[in-house]
């Protein structure tokens, strides 16, 4: 079984898939291929953008802080100015619970079938999966409907860095509370998010906290938690410099003073419902002394957080802005930007959304090197196409009612490697140039060939379906078929197109035809296919897999 397919109940992942000792096609790249782990590619810097407000910058701000903008919300963006645009990104929304809204906010879930009332296990199981399939379409459901905020980008990036999976969780109403966790601390206090994301349930089950422990009658210490804290979710393996930022002796005492993190009940598999907040039970903690990073005493896990955050303070400042730096600005890490958040975010006692504003209102974000330079990930393409083009009757997010349809979207979201929830491994998706291959191209390209003939159907019903003319009429002269294929161009292609690309584009709108006999009211002038050959034009160039 495939395990990023969640359109199967699935069996929980082992342990070694989960650390990513086998890393399949990534690592198989020619090193060729790898680029450089960090770059000067421009000689800006933090210092605020005063360059002029337009339709490029808008657009870029909007591209790389939400999924696939549309028209309206670009030219709202450059009416209203970067500040305004930026204040209005850094407002959290709620989005509406439909699909989960029976289980979500309960305090509780089901731990196992409810025998007494006739439920089996199977049935127990399939209500398990029919739950995680409804928590991925209201992820990718609240992409598509999301206002101009940045909370649904930053919620999949800090999902993508305190990683967990679906599959090894198992409950879906535990998943649910770990992306409200997101939210929460989203752009808040880092050094508050890595405490309450070590003692949140999801990730207590995902990395084994729930089997760290220590009692009078067993030592039962795990280190999984413990490793993957320091290793991936707060400072990385090696400074800058080289040297390594932690020891195994650190780990071993690390694991031992984060024990005793538990469910509330002392046997689950007993229990019908148990509590989705863990508990801290002393009894199964160890109290004795442990010296972590030269620091001895009866550590808990607020004393780990506290002594790894005053002790590897440069190191995890550097670590959680450079990847800051390559989920918004490009893949190849600025440094010397990077120094500068760093040392923003220390000084700021570890606030986020300080160092998100420093870095979106830069002259670097802004810099043509990084405008359109990022590859789109299958997440960024299939979601940003369907609010782009506005796509309706998309299976599993407008059509709900075919259960054999709703699988659609999530099976070519799986074919492309990124599906909410089902990362490779605890590493989470790589991301920058290894979305795009020779193997997920084609595919990519064909979807949108496809969407743009109009050429998907599935027991005989057509979906993900476009209107040209309604598309072509949010831009501002769409009766004038130069002004108009410029004004397309420049909102799917994220960047200007070379003069052969731009010919190219008009020639297949005009589709034989000549510029001044255009009519987008006159059937007779197949303006609905001809703007169909255009999309289906921009689909296949380069410059549509980037953003």
């Amino acid at each position: 079984m495939d395990r990023r397919d969640f359109l199967t109940i699935g069996a929980p992942r082992s342990r070694e898939a989960i650390r990513g000792e086998s890393r399949g096609v990534t690592a198989a790249r020619d090193a060729s291929q790898t680029p450089p782990a960090f770059a000067r590619r421009s000689d800006t810097d933090l210092t605020t953008y005063s360059g002029s407000w337009t339709y490029k910058q808008a657009a870029h701000l909007l591209r790389r802080s939400t999924f696939g903008p549309t028209e309206a919300e670009i030219n709202q963006a450059v009416a209203d100015g970067m500040e305004a645009t930026i204040d209005k990104l850094f407002t959290p929304w709620e989005p509406p619970l439909d699909g989960i809204d029976s289980w979500a906010n309960a305090t509780n879930f089901q731990a196992l079938p409810d025998t007494a009332n006739g439920e089996d296990f199977t049935t127990f199981q399939q209500k398990q999966y029919e739950r995680r399939d409804l928590f991925i379409r209201w992820i990718l459901l609240s992409m598509q409907h999301s206002p101009v905020s940045i909370q649904e980008r930053l919620r999949l990036f800090w999902h993508n860095h305190f990683t967990s999976e679906v599959l090894v969780v198992n409950y879906p109403e535990l998943i649910y509370e770990q992306y409200k966790l997101f939210k929460q601390h989203m752009f808040g206090n880092f050094k508050e998010f890595t405490y309450d994301i070590s003692i949140d349930m999801a990730m207590l089950i995902y990395l084994d906290g729930i089997k760290n422990y220590k009692t009078t009658a067993r030592n039962n210490i795990n280190e999984n938690y413990a490793r993957e804290l320091m290793e991936l979710f707060t400072m990385g393996v090696f400074d800058w410099e080289g040297n390594e930022n932690y020891s195994q002796d650190d780990v071993i005492a690390a694991a031992h003073s984060l024990s005793g993190w538990q469910y509330n009940v002392d046997n689950p598999r007993n229990i019908l419902f148990v509590d989705r907040k863990a508990v801290f039970k002393s009894l199964w903690w160890d109290n004795g002394q442990k010296t972590l990073m030269g620091q001895t005493g009866a550590w808990n896990t607020q004393d780990v957080i506290d002594i790894i955050f005053a002790q590897r303070g440069d190191q995890i400042a550097k670590y959680i802005c450079e990847k800051i730096y390559r989920g918004f600005v490009y893949d190849v890490a600025d440094r010397v930007v990077v120094e500068q958040m760093a040392n923003a975010f220390r000084a700021g006692n570890w606030e986020l959304r300080p160092v998100f504003e420093m870095l979106l209102k830069s002259e670097h974000f802004y810099d043509e090197t990084n405008i359109g330079a990022m590859h789109k990930g299958p997440i960024d393409y299939m979601v940003g196409m369907i609010r782009e083009m506005d796509i309706t009757t998309v299976p599993g997010l407008d059509d709900l009612a075919n259960a054999r349809a709703n699988r659609d979207l999530g099976g070519r979201l799986q074919s492309l490697g990124q599906v909410p929830y089902y990362p490779p491994n605890v590493k989470g998706w790589p991301g920058g140039r290894t979305w795009t291959s020779t193997s997920t191209l084609p595919i990519r390209q064909k979807f949108g060939i496809d969407v743009g003939a109009e050429n998907i159907s599935l027991q005989r019903k057509q979906y993900y379906l476009i209107d040209p003319i309604e598309f072509a009429k949010q831009f501002s002269d769409p009766y004038d078929v130069q002004i108009l294929t410029d004004e397309m161009s420049r909102f799917l292609l994220n960047t200007e197109p070379s003069e052969k690309e731009a010919d190219l584009l008009f020639q297949t709108i005009l589709d034989g035809g000549v510029d001044y006999e255009w009519d987008l009211d006159d059937p007779n002038q197949r303006p609905e296919e001809r703007i169909r050959k255009f999309l289906q034009a921009i689909a296949q160039l380069a410059k549509f897999q980037l953003y």
